[in-house]
């Protein structure tokens, strides 16, 4: 690894690192803005879309607290859906959609210049996968989702020079640990997800979600109650879970702006980013997991005609017997076509 002779930043390296994070911000708006405009001056016509393209990134940097980049540091997903049946057979079933992903995440200790194991708290891990899932969006008001996904985790993917090479870019803490990360092997998971609507009023409803994982790198169950408030769409035509896809719509009526917070439980049975992989060498650094895990979600969904934009805040109570509770954000958005 790279030597490094600061463990903190100065005054000036933080300044400079706060201006460059206003200026992603303000571009990051003006381009809002222009899709925005975009969308606005075409959604005097009626849209049936059948496509869809999704980029989301998840970051605890976007906390904006530059001493923090730890525990799940990074991950980025580009999506691809497709509207494949709008009119199923079954008369319950409003619509189904295929959806095609990327991902690529980062996990790392609590603090980036620890060097000695003695001092890790959970160990680094690199992943990439590949993943396709049906959609299934039910009249009823409920919504299912089956999800493949394969992949690798592991130091043949250099994961340990692109975040070193990152950092270094934009004058950031450098990681100096990455000889402790999870050893290589492959990623064969399988998620399952059911939402259902238990109650609704015009801007307030109550939405049930639960989750199933199960693979060689993340099997676990989770439960959440999630509620929404302000102006939205029935869930299977929603941009909470992506349904806005062969909807035709026009105008004013097809926009959706409201808030959401979804406190849940997680059981994790396994989580190979912590423990090491269940197939290949074993790593020469693990941890112990913590069985119980509480999650909290938050944020803003907004809809137009043709695009979505979400901003999403996580919480998460400790997921190893050494860390502490870790926080992040994701920022999401979508355009139809």
């Amino acid at each position: 690894m790279h030597p490094i002779n600061t463990r903190h930043l100065s005054l000036e390296q933080t300044m400079k690192i706060l201006k460059r994070v206003k200026l992603v911000w303000m571009r990051g708006i003006l381009v809002g803005i222009l899709i925005l405009m975009n969308c606005e001056f075409s959604s005097a016509q009626k849209h049936s879309f059948s496509r869809e393209l999704q980029v989301e990134n998840d970051n605890d940097a976007y906390t904006l607290n530059l001493n923090r980049d730890q525990y799940y540091s990074n991950g980025v997903a580009i999506r691809y859906k497709i509207l494949r049946d709008s009119t199923p057979s079954n008369p319950g079933l409003l619509k189904v959609i295929r959806s095609y992903d990327i991902n690529h995440r980062i996990f790392t200790p609590k603090r980036l210049w620890w060097t000695e194991m003695e001092e890790l708290d959970r160990p680094y891990a690199g992943q990439i996968s590949l993943a396709a899932s049906n959609q299934y969006y039910f009249r009823r008001g409920a919504f299912l989702r089956a999800k493949l996904e394969i992949g690798w985790m592991g130091p043949v993917l250099k994961t340990a020079d692109l975040q070193y090479n990152w950092h270094k870019t934009f004058g950031m803490q450098l990681p100096l640990a990455w000889q402790y990360e999870i050893n290589n092997g492959p990623i064969i998971n399988t998620y399952g997800t059911y939402a259902i609507t238990v109650a609704a009023m015009d801007n307030l409803d109550l939405t049930t979600e639960s989750n199933l994982a199960l693979g060689t790198t993340f099997t676990h169950v989770r439960q959440e109650f999630m509620i929404r408030f302000g102006s939205f769409k029935p869930i299977q035509k929603s941009t909470q879970y992506n349904g806005v896809l062969g909807i035709e719509n026009k105008g004013p009526r097809n926009h959706e702006f409201y808030f959401f917070i979804s406190p849940g439980v997680e059981y994790v049975g396994y989580n190979a980013t912590i423990e090491g992989q269940l197939i290949g060498a074993s790593s020469n650094y693990t941890e112990e997991r913590v069985s119980w895990v509480y999650q909290t979600r938050a944020g803003i969904m907004a809809s137009w005609t043709k695009f979505d934009f979400a901003l999403l805040y996580y919480r998460r109570t400790k997921e190893t017997t050494e860390a502490t509770f870790h926080k992040y954000i994701g920022i999401r958005m979508s355009q139809r076509f």
